[in-house]
C-alpha cells in the first residue's frame, strides 16, 4: 500500500492546481464597473483556446458585444487585462472563487472599481455563420446573424464608416436586430481584418459593389426574404447608401445614420473647424488654420497647386494649429484617394430612392452638419423622388456616432448609446415588413 502516500499528494496538487489555474477565471461574468460613484453594468467572457486565456467585452450601455480585450493574464488568484479605448483602459483584479474585483485605471491613474460574479452565458435567439464573399477578386469576411425563429425574416446589410473598419464595430446593433427576428450580416471592410484589397485605393463606387455582394449573398439563404433586403449605414456608409441602392434593384430599405447631404470637402471643412473651437483656439487662430486647411483641400479635391504646397507648409509650420490640419506628405494615399470623392455630392442618388428610408442624426454632431444635411436629403426624397416614406430623427444631445457624453461642467455619466436606439432600428424595420 506504498502507492497511497504519493497518490495523495498528487490529488491534492491536481486540486489546487484547478483551484488557483487559468480555469478558476474560463467562463461569463457579470457585474459593474464603478467610476465617480456611477455605475455601468458590463459583461465579461474568458475562454482557453489551446492554452491561452482570450476575453471579450460587453456592454450593452456602449453598444458592446464581443470586444476583444489585449493582454489577457491570470494564475487563477489574479487576472489583468485591457480594453482598448481611448485611453486604453488596464484591469489589474483578483479571483475569488466566483468573483472577480479590482481595479481599471486609464492614463496611468486609478479610475474605478470592477465587481464581477460568474453567471450563466445567456442563451442568444440566434446562430451564427462566418464566412466569405467576393466583391470582384476582392475576398469580404463577413458574420451571419438568423434567428432561430421560423419561416423567411427581413435582412440587413451594415456598411462602414469612413477609414479602416471591423465587423466587431456593428455587432451589437446586428445581434440586437438577429434577437428581433431580423438576418444581419456584418463584414469586416476590405483590407482590414480577414478582408483582403485596400480600402485607401477604393472609390465609392467600389464600396458600393462590396456591399451589393453582401445583399447577393444574403439572397441565397432560405431565412431570407428576397423581397425585404435592406442595407444599414453609419457616416461613410450612410452617406453612400443611396449610390448603393441606386446600383441594385434588391435592396428594400435604407437606414442611414449621420448621413452628408453635400460635399465631402465641405463636411470636412465643418468637421475641422468645429475640432478646433472644442480644442479651445482662439477665433483668430481658427480663422488661420481654416485658411491654410482650406488651401491644402483644394489642391486634393481639384489636383492643381501641388507645386505650393511646399510653400504653403513652410509658412505654416510653425503655427501652434499646424498639428491640427497639416497637409500629408506628397506620396500619402490620401491625395489620389480625395480626388474623385472630395467632390462628390450623393443628393443625385437621393433623388432616384423609391424605398422606405430612415435618417438618424445626433443633435450635437460636430462632423456632419445636421441641419442643411437632412434639409438637402428630404428634399432629394420628397420634392425630387416622390418618397414619402422617410422617417427622420434627430436624437437629443447625441453627438456623431449618436452616444451622450458628459458636456463641459457636468457631471460625471458614462458614455452611452443614445437611448432607446436600437429598438428604433428593430421596431422601424418590422413595422414595414410584417410576414
Amino acid at each position: 500500500m506504498k502507492f497511497i502516500k504519493y497518490i495523495i499528494p498528487v490529488i491534492l496538487v491536481m486540486g489546487f492546481a484547478r483551484i488557483f489555474g487559468q480555469d478558476n477565471v474560463i467562463g461569463y461574468w457579470k457585474g459593474s464597473m464603478i467610476k465617480e460613484e456611477a455605475p455601468m453594468e458590463v459583461s465579461f467572457e474568458f475562454k482557453s483556446v489551446n492554452g491561452k486565456i482570450h476575453g471579450f467585452f460587453n456592454s450593452p450601455m456602449q453598444k458592446a458585444s464581443g470586444i476583444p480585450l489585449d493582454n489577457v493574464s491570470s494564475d487563477g488568484k489574479s487576472i489583468s487585462f485591457q480594453l482598448m479605448t481611448q485611453p486604453v483602459t488596464i484591469f489589474k483584479c483578483d479571483v475569488l472563487q466566483d468573483k472577480i474585483k479590482g481595479e481599471f485605471t486609464q492614463e496611468g491613474e486609478q479610475t474605478g472599481q470592477i465587481e464581477l460574479t460568474l453567471s450563466t452565458l445567456p442563451e442568444k435567439k440566434f446562430s451564427q455563420i462566418d464566412t466569405t464573399f467576393s466583391s470582384g477578386d476582392i475576398k469580404i469576411a463577413c458574420r451571419i446573424y438568423i434567428p432561430n425563429s421560423p419561416g423567411k425574416h427581413p435582412a440587413v446589410v451594415f456598411m462602414h464608416g469612413s477609414g479602416p473598419e471591423g465587423m466587431f464595430a456593428n455587432q451589437f446593433i446586428a445581434e440586437y436586430l438577429a434577437e428581433s427576428g431580423i438576418v444581419t450580416l456584418i463584414q469586416d471592410k476590405r483590407g482590414f481584418g480577414k478582408s483582403t484589397g485596400d480600402w485607401t485605393k477604393a472609390g465609392y463606387e467600389d464600396l458600393a459593389d462590396d456591399y451589393i455582394s453582401a445583399v447577393e449573398l444574403l439572397k441565397s439563404f432560405k431565412e431570407v426574404n428576397d423581397k425585404q433586403i435592406g442595407i444599414f449605414g453609419h457616416s461613410q456608409g450612410g452617406t453612400i447608401s443611396p449610390l448603393v441602392a441606386s446600383k441594385s434593384n434588391d435592396i428594400s430599405f435604407i437606414i442611414a445614420n449621420a448621413a452628408t447631404g453635400d460635399t465631402l470637402y465641405k463636411q470636412d471643412l465643418y468637421r475641422v473647424e468645429n475640432n478646433l473651437k472644442q480644442n479651445d483656439f482662439t477665433a483668430d487662430e481658427i480663422s488661420d488654420a481654416m485658411a491654410y486647411y482650406r488651401s491644402w483641400l483644394d489642391i486634393a479635391r481639384t489636383g492643381v497647386g501641388y507645386d505650393k504646397l511646399d510653400a504653403l507648409n513652410r509658412n505654416s509650420k510653425d503655427k501652434k494649429w499646424f498639428g491640427w490640419v497639416e497637409a500629408p506628405p506628397k506620396d500619402n494615399w490620401i491625395w489620389k484617394w480625395y480626388l474623385p470623392v472630395g467632390n462628390f455630392c450623393f443628393l443625385k442618388y437621393w433623388d432616384t430612392i423609391k424605398v422606405p428610408v430612415l435618417l438618424v442624426y445626433g443633435e450635437y454632431d460636430s462632423n456632419t452638419p445636421v441641419n442643411i444635411s437632412l434639409k438637402n436629403i428630404d428634399h432629394s426624397l420628397r420634392t425630387d423622388a416622390h418618397n414619402e416614406d422617410v422617417t427622420e430623427i434627430i436624437l437629443p444631445k447625441a453627438q456623431h456616432n449618436l452616444t451622450v457624453t458628459p458636456q463641459k461642467g457636468e457631471k460625471f455619466f458614462w458614455w452611452h448609446v443614445s437611448p432607446g436606439l436600437a429598438d428604433i432600428y428593430a421596431s422601424w424595420i418590422l413595422y414595414r415588413f410584417k410576414n
